[in-house]
């Protein structure tokens, strides 16, 4: 058998070399000297599936997603036995609120709907409030924080309707000054008993001036009527603790 046919062509030489340039997107790469004689770029887009890996107490974790694609830094279970939940709808802008919890809680949950707030925290009733931490309308933070005391301040209030009831029928919200249509409100929206701090959904856009509601949070038959937002800025705190004792 004879050899095959000697082929003669450039040789090819793949060399990792580090570029000084920072607009490596740009033309002028400043490439080392040495290697430019056998530099050539490649038409090829590599894509790359990263895994993050965290150091545990136990060992090294893997950094998980929700299904958004956001960091889950908040894990369920195992650590606390107990929490406390607290929330609160805002009347109007510039309204504060303060939260304190039954006890001192470990890791706190903070969540906005429907509005800006700014929030600060204190780690007992002496120590003064800390920084400010805003939150945009649904949006949500979680750290762990020596925590009782929490100021929430209402930042924008931007309903879709808000007022009060005007005659009572069990689940439902009368309005007779409301524009629930024209306003847009629809099925799945949150309407918020602002006197009593009651939440429920609609399930009815009945007309402008009613809706049918999924829980019966306006129980008031005459004067003084109770206040409400649909879709109004509140919030929502979540501490997480051990359980005494």
């Amino acid at each position: 058998m004879t050899k095959p046919p000697e082929v003669k062509s450039a040789i090819i030489k793949r060399i990792w070399q580090k570029i000084r340039s920072e607009n490596i997107f740009e033309t002028d790469l400043e490439a080392e000297p040495k290697y430019v004689p056998w530099m050539y770029i490649e038409n090829i887009i590599q894509r790359t599936l990263s895994r993050m890996v965290g150091q545990g107490p136990y060992g090294p974790v893997t950094v998980k997603c929700t299904k958004e694609g956001n960091l889950a830094v908040v894990s369920r279970g195992g650590a606390f036995d107990d929490y406390e939940r607290l929330e609160h709808p805002f009347a109007a802008a510039g309204e504060e609120k303060e939260f304190t919890f039954s006890q001192q809680v470990e890791r706190i949950d903070i969540f906005t709907y429907d509005g800006k707030i700014d929030y600060q925290l204190t780690r007992d009733l002496v120590k003064d409030y800390g920084d400010k931490i805003e939150l945009f309308t649904d949006s949500f933070y979680s750290l762990d924080f020596y925590t009782l005391r929490v100021k929430a301040t209402c930042k924008s209030y931007t309903p879709k309707e808000s007022g009060a009831e005007t005659s009572h029928v069990d689940n439902q919200l009368n309005d007779a000054a409301a524009t629930f249509v024209t306003n847009g409100v629809k099925v799945g929206d949150v309407v918020a008993n602002i006197t009593k701090n009651l939440y429920a959904s609609v399930t009815v856009v009945n007309s402008e001036t009613k809706l049918t509601l999924s829980e019966n949070i306006f129980t008031e038959t005459g004067a003084p009527w109770d206040t409400y937002s649909v879709e109004g800025a509140r919030v929502k705190l979540m501490g997480w603790f051990r359980a005494e004792g």
